[in-house]
């Protein structure tokens, strides 16, 4: 990611690098689409998502896993449903090296440590089962083309009042500046309103990962919450902010909103110059040819809360243990459709997935992450502290490394962590956890 927009096509490949691993971005797994329809039609209500994307996870079978169904899924928090578990994990924990238990020990979240003399791979996992929040949010999913030269409507879907989230990556292909900002239209006779819950925005560049991980640092702070109201028949930006940001050539813009809507509206992702007026001249847009290196689409229940697997506490064992994100493992690959065409679409690496991780661990541990899929980056937030990871560079580049993530467990055991991929990052990534 750190090249041009060469290396930017592949980030969206990520998770075939964990599917086929001696071949990162050298196949893609979903065809282009060549549907035009036009900007001003209506999409595809997301009512009807479930029907035409197919089953998220029912939980039914808890992926080859014994010992929890779904009747049994106690370990699930309320205020979420049962998705899957993950409770086969043979073996005992791996002894971690005396130089990685004193590195940890001294470092800081954020900081890069060696693993030399250990294989953190082969380490057991920690037991556990996914949920899926009841508020997690449908995500509206903008990635393709991921880099247009041409005006045009680059994703829209119509959708009813609920919680959404809005993630724009667009590089300009084009010599001239370009802005990719995101258009609302409310198709009622009634005003309707948004409410922005949290808003992640980085200024365009060519350095992608660092855009991606400033992003997700904005998207983690707090801040009041700003309404938007859309007047009947009327199409408005959704964050003027957005719209002022202007990319140069080859370089990046990349915004996730988290939203609330009391209304029915459309939403659309268009590709225009700086100088535009955004919001009238959506209507007379077509909808640009997706690319088949890149995702775009509507993904329901974008936020997944992973729990310890019941009894509570009673999996964790002295020595590293380990919990992969990605590959379909603990978490399953989002799944959903491209609105305008209504093709299915898999979002390879889950992209704006927001991990929640409850662990409750009752001994003190210590978390770290490892590469597993190629250079990763992103953040984490626990409580109101929030970090890069890796803080001193912009990814964790080996997989003989680990980033430190901190301390956990003891006091802190209903410490709940958020942790975000950034865009240009690879999974699949180990969270690992060494107890004394």
């Amino acid at each position: 990611m750190e090249g041009g927009v060469t290396s930017a096509r592949a980030h969206h490949l990520a998770l075939v690098s964990g599917l086929l691993a001696a071949a990162l971005a050298s196949s893609s797994l979903i065809a282009a689409c060549e549907d035009r329809t036009g900007g001003d039609e209506p999409g595809r209500d997301a009512s009807t998502l479930d029907s035409a994307a197919g089953p998220l996870d029912s939980g039914s079978e808890p992926d080859g896993d014994a010992g929890i169904d779904a009747a049994e899924a106690g370990g699930c928090p309320a205020g979420s449903t049962f998705r899957k578990a993950r409770t086969t994990c043979p073996g005992a924990a791996l002894s971690p090296p005396a130089a990685l238990t004193t590195a940890l020990g001294a470092a800081a979240r954020g900081d890069v440590v060696s693993m030399a003399g250990m294989d953190e791979s082969t380490a057991p996992c920690l037991p556990v089962v996914v949920c899926t929040p009841n508020d997690a949010p449908t995500m509206l999913f903008s990635d393709s083309p991921e880099a247009p030269s041409q005006d045009g409507v680059l994703y829209a879907d119509s959708v009813p009042a609920g919680r959404y989230r809005f993630y724009v990556y667009h590089a300009n292909g084009g010599a001239s500046l370009r802005k990719f900002p995101i258009v609302v239209l409310n198709q009622g006779a009634q005003p309707a309103k948004i409410t922005i819950l949290r808003r992640g925005l980085a200024a365009p560049s060519t350095a992608y990962v660092s855009v991606g991980k400033t992003v997700l640092l904005d998207w983690l702070a707090d801040r009041a919450p700003a309404v938007v109201t859309v007047p009947a028949a009327t199409r408005v930006l959704l964050d003027d902010a957005l719209d002022q940001l202007h990319a140069g050539q080859n370089e990046l813009v990349h915004a996730i909103y988290d939203v609330t809507t009391d209304a029915s509206l459309k939403v659309s992702f268009v590709s225009v110059p700086a100088a535009a007026d955004a919001a009238a001249v959506t209507a007379g847009l077509g909808l640009l040819t997706r690319d088949v290196s890149h995702q775009r689409g509507t993904f329901p229940a974008a936020d997944v809360l992973i729990a310890p697997a019941p009894p509570s506490g009673a999996a964790q064992l002295k020595g590293v243990q380990r919990l992969r994100l990605g590959l379909d493992e603990a978490d399953d690959t989002l799944e959903g459709v491209d609105a305008p065409t209504g093709a299915k679409q898999l979002l390879l690496g889950n992209y704006g997935m927001l991990y929640r991780v409850a662990l409750g661990l009752p001994s003190p541990a210590t978390a770290a992450i490892s590469a597993r899929g190629g250079a990763w980056g992103g953040a984490v937030r626990t409580g109101t502290t929030t970090t890069a990871l890796p803080t001193a560079t912009e990814q964790l580049a080996t997989t003989t490394d680990a980033v430190v993530v901190g301390s956990l467990g003891g006091a802190d055991g209903g410490t709940e962590l958020h942790l975000l991929t950034g865009g240009g990052s690879n999974l699949p990534i180990d969270l690992f956890f060494v107890t004394p």
